[in-house]
Parts: C-alpha cells; structure tokens; sequence
C-alpha cells in the first residue's frame, strides 16, 4: 500500500487512534476491541500481565491483528513490549539474558548483540513486534533510583557501542528496537515514576556523555527514540523532554537526524501525572514532536473502573485539539506519516495476514546455552585476590541469605514493568550450589545472625558465600536492609574465608570495608546465578570487568580498549 494514498483516506479519528500507544489489564479482550476496533488505537504496549506464556502470547497477539483487520483500514499494530533484560519478562519461560548492565561487563558488543538477538526472535515470534529497548542511558550517578542495570554501564563509548549491538541483534532477531530514554536517564537520582529529575550537565557534558549512546543507536538504525521526563537545564530549564520542542524537534530532529518515530515514555508516571492535566500533557506532548503517546498500565496507578474511560477521554481531547486548533492538522499529518512509513515498511499488510506465532520456539535449549554462557563473560572478581576462586568442589561451604525473606514478596507484583522475576535471585543460586555443592548448607542471616558474633555456628573449616541482591522496581525500592550490616559483620569475623557474591549491580561496595572478597554478577536473572556458581566452582573464570564506577572504593568502570 502506497503512503500517501493511505493517508489521504484516513478521517480524523483514524489519524489520532494512530498517535497512541496504549495498554489493557490482563485479558480483558472487551477493553481491547474498544481500542483497536472502534477507536483505532495504532500500538499497544504488552506486559506479563497479558501474556503469562508463550502460548498465551501468541494467542492474544493473533487477536489483537484480527482487531485491527476489522477496521477499515485494515492497519496492523505496533505491539510494544519492555524485555530488557533487567526490566519486563513477557512470558514465563522466554530468555531475557543477564540484562544489560552485565552485558556491559563482559565488553563485548557482540554479547550484546548476541543476546539482544534472542530476545528480539523470542518475541517476534510470539508476535511481539517491537522492543522497547534498549537503554541508552550512561548509569554515571551511582544513586540513580530507577535505571542501575538497565544500563550498560557507565563509560559513554562502552555504553554507545553495546547500545548499537543491541539495536542490531534486536532487528536481525526480527523486532523493531526503541533506544530510551532521550536524551539521557543516567545523571539523575529521582525516578521518574516518582517526580521530575533534573539534570544539571552542561551542552559539553551532555554531548561528550548522554548523546553518544543515542547518536550510534540512531546511525545503527533504530526504530524509535523514547522520551525522558526529566528537566535538562542546558537544553530547555522549563519543560521536560517529552514537552521540550527544543530538545525533540531542534536537537534530536534536525541536530541528530533522527527521521523515525518519537514515542513517549508513559504519561501515565507521576513525572507527568502529578504535574501536568492528562488531556494538556498530551497535546503538549505532540505539538512539542512526539509521534506517538504511550500510557503503559503502571502496577501503582490502575483502577480498571476508570482505565478505559480515562484512555478513551484522552484520544477524544486530542481529537478536540485537532477540531479547536490547538493541534495543528499538519503536526498530526507528520506524526501519522512517521507512524505509517515505519508499520508499511516492517509490518503485513493488511493487519491478520502476518506469519502465525510459534511459542515453541521461546525458551529452547540453544537459547538457554547462549544467555548462559554471556553470563558468565560477565562475572568478575572485583575485589580480591586472584586465588581467591575457585573454591573446591569438596570444601564445606556455607551460603548466607542477607535478604529478608518478605522482601522478595513484590518481585513479581509490577505488571510488566520491573523485574517479573516469581523466584528470587537467591533461590536459584542456591538451587545450582547445591547441584554443585555436595556439602553445603544455608544460612537466612537476615533472621539468625547476630551481627556481634557473626561467626557463631560457623566451623573453621567452612568458607562462607554471603549473597547480596538488588532489583530495579519502578515507584518503589527492594528492600535491602540488613545487607551491608550482615557482609561487615561476616568480613570482620571469618576475613578471607567470606565471599560475598553480589546477584546485583556493584555501588554496595562502597559500603562494605570489611569484605576482602566480592564478586559480582551484575544481575539478578537464572542465568547470571548459574555462572556465577561457574565461577565460584571453577568451571570457568571470572572475566568480567565493572562497567561503572563504585565512589569510595579503587573500582573504575571499564572502558572499551582498556586493558
């Protein structure tokens, strides 16, 4: 179908249903077909909470096209998901690999172009077309409270190169790819799902830094640059990017180049919600350059009585917008043009005629081997000895729990967003210990510890593996109390004979002084607890270098080309 041609035979309400990407609880496929069938909505943005299994996935991605086959149109959806790997799992099962921060560890683009590969033929062959990734984001504020290991890590050339791995593995494993969140999440300490963070760089630092991973992804090929809602003093002190003509349409349109589609981060986050009337963020929005309005279902906003029926009051006051001329037609025009091009050139036409699903081939064994063995590129011995690893297969061996059991209760609890993650990091480390480990027993410390003798109940002869944790969850923090309090207390009893294993990003150890060993993961997933009890056992050896900075400590993040 030819461009202009579609365009032209679209009425109003079909070019404003393309503006949005939008979301739905559950199966509640009656809310679906109000958005896709009689509203026109263009995208969806889909969650574990729709798609509990692959089998599932398939299914409801099959429904969702037969919806929009029945519009006139007949114009095929963008279906949006979050898997980057420490943040959204769409379906039990698939591989999301270490995440990014641990990929950014190993050094290697091609890891991440590995990885990012598998994740992008898992979901389009689920029917999932379109990525909402990777972050682009430098991690270089080591109290940042949302990215972490969503980031690849902090030096701005490691982080662009893993960056344009990611965006190339994700479209040769058949997804389109999002690079997040523009121009840059990782100078900031409020999260935006909370408030608005302001970032202070000047231009210089902004270019030297945050605009490097965006400015290769885009050369890579990217499909989409998503929005931050964040305050950037350098380029516009008064708006947030997602409202900024200045930072959309000046820098990244006609500065960067970019010619794709510009999406939204979700109005639906408190950086947008607690500050700015719905109906006016959006129109804000769309006159500042963005394409296309996204409203994930946030876990900590949603009210199914009024969910629709705020969706539905929103694309009908952008369509008002339009009518009173509020809205120019023509920004509408270009935003719908960009929204086209990119589904006319990468999506069946009509909507339906696409390939049919095929959820066997989520999670298979070659996948399973792969995400593995990047994860254990990954792990590192960042403090310590050299012959501190590996640990023999016969010694005793003690493994300490520093987490309080009730805290992993929201792991699971975040619909789509955060970490998705039904078995703590912990559990699958111990899991593979004990496969490895014939003498091995577990000690909760978080409940049976006592921090001034730590050492009671521990025998001379057995070496302690404390595990650390930590998981990014959107609007709200994991609890880790006790962590650091639990590690000294052990590194001040046993010395050389703890290790700390940190299934986590690696700032904790600028408040751990009296751990002499630490080695870390950078992620939370199965597989990154698998090779780190590779590691630990000698089946492999640590190799991984830290991809940020720890303040107070000798750690440095590691830099492509160094040695």
């Amino acid at each position: 179908m030819e461009l202009d041609n579609l365009l032209q035979q679209m009425t109003l309400a079909e070019k404003v249903g393309q503006l949005f990407l939008l979301a739905f609880s559950k199966d509640r496929l009656d809310e679906a077909r109000t958005l896709f069938r009689e509203y026109f909505v263009g995208a969806s943005y889909i969650s574990n909470d729709n798609v509990p299994s692959p089998t599932a996935a398939a299914a409801l991605t099959t429904q969702l096209q037969g919806f929009a086959a029945e519009t006139r149109l007949q114009i095929p959806l963008l279906l949006g998901v979050d898997q980057e790997g420490a943040w959204g799992v769409m379906m039990a099962g698939s591989c999301t690999g270490p995440g990014n921060m641990a990929l950014g560890a190993t050094g290697n683009p091609d890891d991440a172009y590995r990885m990012y590969e598998i994740i992008g033929r898992e979901l389009s062959t689920a029917g999932l077309n379109t990525l909402l990734a990777p972050c682009a984001d430098c991690n270089s504020n080591p109290h940042n409270a949302i990215i972490g290991m969503r980031s690849f890590g902090e030096p701005a050339s490691l982080v662009a190169a893993m960056t344009e791995g990611a965006v190339r593995g994700a479209h040769a494993g058949g997804a389109l790819t999002s690079v997040k969140h523009f121009p840059g999440h990782g100078d900031t300490t409020t999260d935006s799902h909370r408030g608005i963070p302001t970032v202070t760089r000047s231009r210089a630092q902004l270019d030297q830094i945050d605009l490097l991973p965006f400015r290769r992804g885009i050369a890579a090929g990217a499909d989409i640059v998503m929005t931050a809602h964040i305050i950037f003093t350098a380029l516009d002190p008064d708006n947030p990017a997602t409202l900024s003509p200045a930072i959309l349409r000046d820098l990244l349109r006609h500065e960067m180049g970019f010619d794709g589609v510009i999406l939204s981060d979700s109005m639906n986050m408190r950086a947008m919600k607690a500050h700015y009337a719905p109906e006016d963020s959006a129109v804000r929005a769309l006159n500042a350059g963005v394409d296309l309005l996204m409203l994930a279902e946030e876990h900590y906003d949603h009210d199914a009585a009024t969910y629709l029926r705020n969706q539905i009051a929103l694309i009908e006051a952008v369509q008002a917008a339009v009518e009173n001329g509020a809205l120019p037609i023509s920004r509408v025009d270009d935003a719908v043009r960009r929204v086209l091009r990119l589904k006319l050139a990468t999506l069946s036409f009509p909507a339906g005629s696409e390939d049919q699903p095929q959820p066997a081939a989520i999670g298979t064994e070659q996948h399973r081997a792969s995400e593995r063995e990047i994860a254990r590129h990954a792990v590192s011995l960042v403090r310590g000895a050299a012959d501190a690893l590996p640990i023999s297969t016969e010694r005793k061996v003690v493994v300490v729990n520093t987490t309080r059991r009730g805290a992993y209760a929201i792991l699971d609890a975040t619909r789509g967003i955060g970490p998705n993650q039904a078995i703590p990091a912990f559990d699958h480390f111990v899991a593979e210990m004990e496969r490895v480990y014939p003498h091995l027993r577990v000690i909760d410390a978080a409940e049976s510890i006592d921090l001034d003798n730590a050492a009671a109940g521990i025998a001379d002869d057995e070496t302690v593996i404390a595990v650390t944790e930590n998981y990014p969850m959107p609007g709200m923090d994991f609890d880790k109390t006790g962590q650091a309090e639990i590690a000294n207390a052990l590194g001040r009893a046993l010395g050389p004979r703890l290790i700390v294993v940190a299934l986590r990003d690696p700032y904790e150890l600028s408040a751990l002084p009296d751990v002499q060993t630490y080695v870390c993961a950078f992620s939370f997933r199965m597989c990154a607890a698998q090779a780190a009890v590779d590691v630990l056992s000698g089946a492999v050896a640590a190799q991984g270098q830290s991809p940020v900075s720890v303040p107070g400590t000798d750690v440095a993040a590691h830099d492509l080309g160094e040695g």
